[in-house]
């Protein structure tokens, strides 16, 4: 996976040893030590239990809850009845169920023969053990990568699920769910993947289409505001306030959608202090609407001009006292076209 700027999920990483091995635990413990500084994965085993605490409650925690369980497999580790009867039993029973997946490290030569994870497929390369290796950091090396290409896997499962989850509150309209799991995605997801670009556009439109009931595109002013419409003890200043936060994250997180701006450009109501700073935000949101989406343009100023000849009083017309079929037919008018009036795509599902 290439270097992301921004860390992913980390899993969570158990080691399941036996302390007459712990040397060969902490070896390999370095070698996965650039794989917790990325954030690919954390790590946890028994020594890392606190002063005071029950290290059975603590190793069953640990083992219930981690994503990838390390069994580092020995002599050793066989003749341990808490290792091979609690913990590797637990471990087969939560990679049986999805819940996590099991990796054999084979440290030392013994026979797996009927082994309950015999039939898995174990590091370094070929299952065989890191002391038959002439060089042992590069067995290490190879177990690292097998349990880095394991975590990134497990990442991206999950991220699909969240994904399918995302599409299914979508077609509900369930804004506040595409919310909460766009952002979840989002905390998760490596992003220099294209998946991730998807997930930041569908979070922002949630973020905006949330409040469709509350804007009024139908009642604009003067200055192409959109209007504010609220429910029976709803405050309008507090609903404002609001959507004037969630279109802030949703310009973050797709800054190339000129209709946020001009939402956000009629949210930002200038009170009695026409402050300068409030006038540069205001008419800096109108600029990038227009510079994204040069329709904004248009419709604004075809508003101003409805409301303007509204304002003049109408004139009756002078009728030419002689009229002349001949005429009319030779210089017919042309239908007026009718101009369908303007909505805002980012409020339509």
């Amino acid at each position: 996976m290439t270097k992301s700027s921004k860390p992913t999920r980390a899993v969570e990483v158990f080691f399941s040893y036996s302390h007459k091995d712990e040397d060969l635990q902490n070896e390999l413990s370095k070698h996965l030590a650039l794989l917790k500084r990325q954030r690919v994965i954390t790590a946890w085993h028994d020594r890392r239990i606190g002063a005071g605490k029950e290290w059975k409650n603590e190793i069953d925690e640990h083992l219930n809850t981690a994503d990838i369980i390390l069994l580092l497999v020995s002599s050793d580790f066989l003749a341990s009845d808490y290792c091979y009867d609690v913990e590797v039993e637990t471990a087969m029973k939560r990679h049986e169920d999805g819940e996590a997946r099991v990796i054999p490290v084979i440290l030392r030569p013994v026979d797996l023969e009927g082994a309950r994870f015999g039939k898995l497929q174990a590091l370094p390369k070929n299952a065989r053990p890191v002391t038959d290796w002439p060089n042992r950091d590069e067995a290490f090396l190879n177990v690292a990568q097998g349990i880095r290409v394991a975590a990134e896997e497990l990442v991206l499962s999950q991220i699909k699920r969240l994904f399918e989850s995302l599409d299914k509150v979508e077609r509900l309209k369930n804004w506040p769910n595409v919310i909460s799991l766009g952002e979840r995605i989002l905390a998760s997801l490596p992003d220099h993947l294209p998946e991730y670009q998807t997930a930041r556009s569908k979070t922002a439109a949630a973020y905006v289409k949330r409040w469709a009931r509350c804007i009024d595109e139908s009642s604009q002013d003067l200055f192409g505001y959109v209007q504010i419409k609220t429910k029976r003890n709803e405050d309008a200043k507090q609903i404002r306030e609001q959507i004037l936060a969630d279109l802030n994250r949703a310009i973050e997180l797709d800054p190339e959608v000129g209709e946020y701006y001009y939402l956000r450009y009629s949210m930002r109501r200038l009170g009695n202090d026409y402050d300068y700073e409030s006038v540069q935000a205001r008419e800096s949101d109108l600029a990038r609407a227009i510079k994204l989406d040069p329709a904004i343009a248009e419709a604004v100023r075809d508003h101003q001009r409805a409301i303007s000849d509204a304002e003049v009083e109408p004139r009756i017309p002078d009728i030419s006292p002689i009229f002349s079929w001949d005429e009319f037919l030779a210089n017919r008018p042309s239908l007026m076209k009718i101009k369908e009036r303007w909505r805002l795509k980012c409020l339509r599902d």
